[in-house]
Order: structure tokens, then sequence, then C-alpha cells
């Protein structure tokens, strides 16, 4: 397993999104050639096993690659991938956490206090799917200090991990509180503390 990875599953996604854009001529040879190694640039015509794990620093340089051939701002281009990466997990059936979107303990409590408490538990739960997909951090739901109705995900150990992969897991946050209350998810948002801590914050009361 990679140090760093992330799981074959997603890596596989980018790996054929920029395959395309590089066969469309919407992204040059050389451009990609100037921003991989040689080991990179084989990975693009590999076959990519979904199971396996692969270095986050390649995909976080292939994902910036296509951030800048398609445009847009980088912030919300990371967000989007995750929502899609978590659209894609969910059509997969590969990953459980989605079969529990749509009984969660949250939407069976019935008053204020008992959904907080349920909610909390929900959030623990989907947070296991960081673990499934990311080799890296220490992942832990605590309820936010300044908010004593909100959550908050505190990362750990990511020294050396640039924002974007966080931000891509903020959407895919944000797109699994959608698919389990679709009128009216949950937001989460990005912070990067330090360099070794991370949040992704509640910003709406559950």
């Amino acid at each position: 397993m990679e140090r760093s990875g992330i799981k074959g599953s997603l890596f596989a996604a980018v790996v054929d999104d920029l395959n395309q854009l590089i066969a469309t001529g919407a992204v040059g040879v050389t451009e990609v050639e100037a921003q991989l190694d040689a080991k990179e640039l084989e990975l693009l015509d590999a076959k990519i096993n979904t199971a396996g794990w692969y270095d986050i620093h390649t995909y976080h340089r292939m994902v910036g690659i296509l951030c800048s051939a398609e445009g847009g701002d980088s912030r919300e281009y990371w967000l989007e991938r995750g929502r899609r990466a978590a659209r894609r997990m969910a059509d997969s059936g590969i990953y459980q956490q989605f079969d529990y979107l749509g009984r969660t303990k949250a939407s069976a409590a019935h008053d204020a206090e008992s959904r907080f408490r349920a909610f909390g538990k929900d959030v623990r739960l989907l947070l296991s799917l960081q673990a499934a997909v990311l080799s890296f951090g220490e992942w832990k739901t605590v309820v936010d200090p300044d908010h004593d109705d909100r959550y908050r995900v505190e990362i750990r150990g990511i020294r050396g991990i640039p924002d974007g992969i966080f931000l891509a897991a903020t959407g895919t946050f944000n797109e699994m509180s959608a698919l389990a209350s679709p009128q009216r998810p949950h937001r989460w948002e990005y912070e990067r503390a330090e360099p070794d801590l991370a949040f992704i914050r509640m910003t709406d009361p559950a």
C-alpha cells in the first residue's frame, strides 16, 4: 500500500478523465509530460487496479492538469470532484456506507437532541468511507467547540498532503448528506488549521 495513497477506484476515474482530454486535444501531450514523471506517465496506459492503492501526490498532479484544462475556480473544482466521486461510489455498489444513507439513525429520531446525537453516529459511520479510499490521516468526529449544535470532523497526521484532497472529501461529505437527507442536507466546509490539522465543519444546525 502507498504510504499516502488513494484507492484505485478513484484513481482510475482521474486517469480516464485525463486520457479523454488528451484524446480530444483539450490538453496537450507536451503539457502532461511537463507535469508528470516517467512512472506517472506510464499509468496513463496501464490497467488500473481498482482495489489497489496509488500515490496521492500523483493523483493530485493529474487532477491539477484537469482543473487547468477545464478552467474554473480550483477550490470549486475539487469540491465538485468529490461530489462526482461520491455519486460514482454510490452507483458502483462497492461501498456499503451508501446503502446506509437511506436509513440513517438521525432520520429515525423524533426530537432535536436525539437527532443530533444520532447524526453524530451517522457521521462517524460515514467517516469509515474515508478510511476505505484514503490510506492516511486520522479522522475524528467531535462537537464543534464554537457551535454546540453542530459537528466538525478533525483530520490529523496530514502534513504535506495538499488541500485539494480534503476539499474533495468535503465535496463527498456534501453529496452524501444530500443523498441521506434530500429535503434538508447538511452542508460542510473545509479549513486547514495547521500544517498537520484540518477541519471539515458542519455549517448548518442539525
